[in-house]
């Protein structure tokens, strides 16, 4: 893996971008309206308007990361033919990591436009690169496009961030007070934007000093005995 040191870049991560599909236009009507996209537009012509919805959010991403920021795009892409996933990754700045959702067949055989491409990684951020970590710490987030019980080292304080749910599960990740983050584009996190490193980490922050946070040590105490100290 590929090992990029500095600070002048960000890291960002989305899920569930849904290029190219006219489907994601009739069951999130949010992003048809941010889109300026009518009901009556998409029904004349799907093709007209879902190539108006690729520019739209082909504009958003470039406006938002720098040619050479990270992009963790945890799955669910594209879902055009080939030839037109290679013309999008083309026009859209970042140097791009792929976790592959159940929507990504176009993707395959298009290895080189990623920096790498898997299902389950572990990702890791230090203070050297991002100086609002903290100093004594390695920031770890596991990256799956389906949102995990358990993942490692969960009771250390490792992050889990995932996709695929458009937002459905944030209130049980908000309530059970797991490191658990949705980073879909319609996500509550996300909300039809793209997520940076230091949001997921000053959310992470804000879960662990919360007033309940002895609670949450003796939670993740209780994960470890669980676990029989092996997580």
């Amino acid at each position: 893996m590929k090992e990029f040191k500095g600070t002048q870049y960000k890291a960002w991560f989305t899920s569930d971008t849904h290029f190219t599909h006219p489907s994601v236009l009739y069951f999130h009507p949010e992003r048809r309206e941010a889109a300026g996209i009518t009901l009556e537009e998409l029904q004349e012509d799907k093709n007209k308007a879902i190539q108006k919805f690729d520019e739209w959010l082909i504009e958003k991403w470039n406006a938002t990361i720098k040619k050479k920021d990270f992009v963790y795009i945890l799955g669910d892409f594209c879902l055009g033919t080939k030839e037109r996933t290679k013309y999008i990754l083309s026009r859209l700045n970042g140097r791009k990591f792929l976790i592959r959702g159940n929507h990504d067949k176009s993707c395959n055989g298009l290895e080189n436009y990623f920096e790498w491409v898997g299902d389950v990684k572990e990702v890791k951020f230090t203070h050297n690169q991002y100086p609002f970590i903290s100093p004594d710490e390695t920031f770890a987030v596991e990256l799956c496009h389906f949102p995990m019980l358990t993942w490692n080292r969960r009771p250390h304080g490792t992050c889990h961030l995932h996709g695929h749910c458009h937002g459905s599960v944030c209130e049980f990740n908000e309530y059970s007070k797991e490191l658990r983050f949705d980073v879909g584009f319609d996500s509550k996190m996300g909300n039809l934007n793209f997520i940076d490193l230091e949001t997921v980490y000053n959310r992470m922050i804000e879960i662990r000093n919360s007033t309940d946070s002895k609670t949450f040590q003796e939670h993740t105490e209780k994960l470890m005995f669980k676990q029989g100290f092996r997580a």
